[in-house]
């Protein structure tokens, strides 16, 4: 009964904690210039409008009383960091389940030479703040030509995601069962074996492994805001931050808010069976 209990306050507590931002967010992005202004703000608009999805995509909007509400400043910036931001999600995404896959299955099935001090090298990059390593990325990006590009972004993504999905997938490779040998007693060769019986049983491993990797790359603000910012390679949650630095616009800031969230919602949602499935096991155990 205390059990029951705990996991009921646990659940309303963790329910909380996400959804309150996520109404706060609709509200101010609902909410019309003149309720804005007037403290406090209504639990609900009275008269909800989407004038502010309009005004960040560069569309104006005639609200009631022909009161028009102008696109927002910050409409381009966050038409090419939507852009920006899809393109380097995709791209990290398909390029770490590339690297991971077979590397993760190496650790997971293989005996080697520095293997467990490989394991550790790993973890210790997993564990490593990016914010440690953003001043060499800088002077090295500066030097090499890449700062303001979405090809150096994605490079310093890849070293975000490819250590924390192989940690991951280390230990879903490990809990397969070991149909290897059955494929070799028919002739297949280990590369064969991987591609056409692992990875098929694999698959919510590797759904799992293509959310994270996009949700890594998606969020990432810490190295873009740095290396990418300002240029026209901005990313979509740097193109965001644009409205804390000129006019406020609060409706605007909440509508973008809420549209970074659009993407990676759908992607979860789509392959939430999938994540629902696997079953992570501590690596090195």
């Amino acid at each position: 009964m205390k059990r029951t209990g705990f996991l009921a306050v646990a659940l309303v507590v963790a329910l909380f904690w996400s959804l309150v931002p996520i109404y706060w967010f609709c509200r101010m992005a609902f909410l019309t210039p003149l309720e804005i202004q007037h403290y406090p703000w209504p639990l609900i608009p009275h008269a909800p409008n989407p004038a502010a999805f309009y005004n960040i995509f560069g569309f104006r909007y005639v609200l009631s009383g022909n009161l028009v509400s102008p696109a927002s400043g910050q409409a381009a910036q966050i038409i090419r960091g939507l852009k920006d931001s899809f393109l380097v999600s995709l791209i990290v995404m398909v390029v770490t389940l590339a690297i991971t896959l077979p590397l993760a299955y190496m650790f997971a099935r293989m005996e080697f030479r520095y293997k467990n001090s490989l394991l550790f090298a790993i973890l210790f990059a997993v564990a490593l703040p990016p914010v440690s390593t953003l001043i060499p990325f800088y002077a090295m990006y500066v030097r090499l030509g890449l700062a303001g590009t979405l090809s150096g972004l994605v490079i310093v993504d890849l070293t975000l995601t490819v250590p924390f999905v192989t940690w991951m997938l280390i230990g879903y490779f490990r809990n397969l069962p070991p149909i290897e040998r059955l494929a070799w007693m028919d002739g297949y060769g280990r590369l064969a074996a991987f591609v056409r019986l692992v990875l098929p049983l694999a698959r919510s491993g590797v759904a799992v492994a293509a959310v994270i990797a996009f949700l890594f790359a998606w969020n990432e603000f810490t190295y873009a805001l740095v290396l990418v910012n300002g240029t026209t390679a901005n990313t979509l949650p740097t193109a965001v931050s644009g409205f804390l630095h000129q006019y406020p616009e609060p409706g605007n800031l909440a509508a973008s808010v809420l549209i970074t969230i659009v993407p990676p919602a759908l992607v979860a949602y789509f392959l939430q069976r999938h994540v629902s499935e696997m079953n992570l096991v501590d690596p090195v155990r």
